[in-house]
């Protein structure tokens, strides 16, 4: 798909490069925010696998991500959680790919809480992926027909994508006016961040 000029890779591309104008905790934020959002579906993916495959340390992670966020702690060494929480997903599980935007996004956000670390702010792609290949799901049809570079310069028109992108620029053009966030907000955020879900599956 192309990103040059217009469509949805390059709507990524330009959040991606105003999280990389970002403090690390405000960084640590947008993708906490994004990893709390998606959390919902990674314990699907558990509850599909009969918990023969689980991420236990998903909720610590996510706590970490925003203590640091908001100014509570300062940058540690989170190699022990980041380990763990990188699991393979199953490689035959459906829901592979939702599973692991998840675990993506919250180790971003623990790379942003690290010492001598920071994370690809291309990363926020990953944010956006289980919408992305709903969508694609949906729209295979279309994809076939048309081709990937019309079916990426006409899906920024969907109203869910249109939503997830909305939401995304102004939680980073907000955490670009402050060094911190507070918890209210964070929580607050990770709420509105419920367009990133898909909404059936």
């Amino acid at each position: 798909m192309t990103d040059s000029g217009s469509g949805l890779y390059f709507e990524i591309k330009k959040l991606a490069t105003a999280i990389d104008n970002l403090s690390p905790r405000s960084t640590a934020a947008i993708f906490g925010v994004c990893a709390a959002a998606l959390a919902s579906l990674l314990k699907r993916v558990e509850e599909r696998s009969g918990h023969r495959w689980t991420v236990p340390d998903l909720p610590l992670a996510i706590d970490l991500i925003k203590e640091f966020a908001t100014g509570s702690t300062e940058a540690s060494d989170h190699h022990g959680v980041r380990e763990r929480l990188m699991v393979t997903v199953p490689d035959r599980h459906p829901w592979r790919t939702y599973a692991q935007d998840a675990l993506i996004c919250a180790d971003a956000g623990l790379a942003s809480a690290s010492v001598s670390d920071h994370p690809d702010p291309r990363l926020i792609h990953s944010a956006l992926e289980p919408l992305i290949v709903w969508a694609e799901g949906r729209d295979y049809d279309v994809i076939r027909t048309y081709g990937d570079d019309h079916w990426d310069r006409e899906i920024v028109n969907d109203p869910l994508i249109v939503a997830a992108l909305g939401f995304l620029r102004r939680m980073i053009a907000q955490a670009s006016q402050r060094s911190s966030v507070e918890s209210l907000e964070f929580d607050r955020w990770v709420t509105y961040a419920a367009v990133l879900r898909p909404i059936s599956l």
